[in-house]
């Protein structure tokens, strides 16, 4: 719920932009406001993403979401004016093209009812929709809105070096599948140091199958039931509760996790040479669990494993990066 700590904002000027950032997750819709590069006190907001959900349904949860977060603003600082300048990021999964602001998902639980259509237009549209609604500055603003995206993993990235701004990172966002940023001198880096052209791992080889198979949490739940511990309704959350409290097979699970993410990585760190991983989602707070076993896996290129304890401020952060206009991927020219 948004609370109104009017009390504890500065005095921002009328003419800084004003960023609804919105991390836009299969199960959560997580929005904030960014003024000045600064999150906003009090505004954070956590919502159903209706990713299942009709079009209509996930695109009009974004809209209110927008729509509450400026009328938070207007509450706790000052109603808007004409001169105001609203911009909306969001981080999105992919597959998704970030520049025309085309979801691509499809069979994958999330966001399938967005298919090929443009969420930039269609979020538009119900701006317009709704001024009859709420006539005045507010929707007049969101309509007139400069809105971005980016992939989520990447925000987490972006967002990340901005707390180790001289160092190399190699940034892995870890719940439903994994995702993946290399991050030097806050850029993107792609299809080179050993990276994929992608920039991302999700996709790569791995054993059988590909990473995402394997790392995510169908991965963590696949290897609990090798081992019988999947009783009904446990989930990652679970099984990590069961191998502190010491169940030894359910560590076991934990273990193996480490040093397979280990053995993945090992010919990305070798090649990059980041300074450090940082992590993010849900699994990366099991991290003491597999951290020794991951650090074993990688022998000699083990460097020191960060799990960053609100990675979502890293994804506003990162969100508020889009709008810099210099953010760009290092990519191979040849």
């Amino acid at each position: 719920m948004l609370r109104n700590e009017g009390a504890n904002l500065g005095g921002v000027p009328s003419p800084a932009p004003i960023t609804i950032a919105l991390d836009a997750g299969g199960t959560t819709l997580k929005g904030a406001l960014i003024v000045k590069g600064l999150p906003i006190p009090g505004s954070f907001i956590t919502r159903p993403s209706e990713s299942q959900g009709a079009a209509a349904d996930t695109i009009a949860s974004f809209a209110q979401a927008c729509h509450d977060l400026i009328n938070y603003y207007a509450s706790a600082f000052r109603p808007l004016d004409y001169h105001d300048s609203i911009r909306i990021g969001f981080a999105f999964p992919g597959p998704f093209d970030y520049a025309k602001g085309i979801a691509l998902l499809q069979g994958i639980g999330k966001y399938d009812a967005l298919f090929k259509q443009s969420v930039r237009d269609l979020l538009r549209f119900e701006f317009q929709r709704l001024k009859s609604s709420f006539p005045g500055v507010t929707m007049n603003r969101l309509t007139a809105a400069d809105i971005r995206f980016g992939n989520d993993a990447f925000m987490f990235g972006l967002g990340a070096s901005i707390r180790f701004p001289s160092e190399r990172l190699l940034c892995l966002t870890l719940g439903t599948g994994l995702g993946s940023a290399f991050v030097e001198n806050g850029q993107i880096v792609a299809g080179i140091h050993g990276v994929p052209s992608s920039g991302m791992l999700f996709a790569e080889p791995y054993r059988d199958h590909i990473v995402d198979s394997y790392f995510g949490r169908r991965g963590i739940l696949n290897m609990a039931s090798e081992r019988g511990l999947l009783a009904d309704g446990i989930d990652v959350a679970d099984l990590a509760e069961v191998a502190r409290s010491g169940n030894a097979q359910a560590q076991d699970v934990f273990r193996e996790y480490g040093s397979k993410l280990g053995e993945m990585l090992l010919p990305y760190l070798s090649e990059f040479k980041p300074s450090r991983l940082v992590l993010g989602g849900q699994i990366s707070g099991s991290l003491p669990l597999w951290e020794k076993d991951i650090q074993l896996a990688l022998g000699r290129h083990a460097v020191p494993v960060h799990a960053l304890a609100d990675g979502t401020a890293a994804v506003f952060n990162g969100i508020e990066k889009l709008f810099e206009d210099t953010i760009h991927l290092a990519f191979d020219p040849n």
